[in-house]
């Protein structure tokens, strides 16, 4: 199966701190500890609930840039997929345009303009995975 699942929902934040302890406590999550990204002058954090917080570290980020033109809200859908060189191909066969890339250690990450996508950007991400229970037993 080319798409597996959809992986997370990303939200762009004006707050990162403010923003996760809203949500940890109206949906009773707890997020990882924060990623941030210097290069693309983001921070991030995750839930194993599937919601991903993002928040701009500095002006002219792709962050900002969206928080400027939409205020907070959905950013972007992520969804996993088994091949990516196949799953770019076939959105760029129905005319969606790439508008950025990212590869951090395992995984990589590849966005399209919501143009086209009714609004919606969408993030395919490819990246092997391990079973959670081998995460818990190893800690990693």
């Amino acid at each position: 199966m080319l798409f597996e699942k959809i992986e997370r929902v990303a939200v762009g934040v004006k707050d990162l701190k403010a923003a996760q302890e809203f949500f940890a406590d109206l949906l009773d999550i707890r997020f990882d500890e924060p990623l941030t990204d210097d290069n693309m002058k983001i921070r991030a954090v995750y839930s194993y609930l599937g919601l991903e917080l993002v928040e701009s570290t500095g002006p002219g980020s792709m962050i900002d840039k969206f928080l400027q033109q939409r205020g907070e809200g959905v950013f972007c859908i992520v969804i996993k997929v088994s091949d990516m060189k196949e799953a770019i191909r076939r959105f760029e066969a129905k005319g969606l345009r790439r508008t950025g890339e990212l590869k951090v250690g395992g995984m990589r990450e590849v966005a399209f303009h919501p143009k086209g996508v009714h609004g919606l950007q969408i993030v395919l991400v490819e990246y092997q995975a391990k079973h959670p229970a081998t995460v818990a037993a190893l800690g990693k």
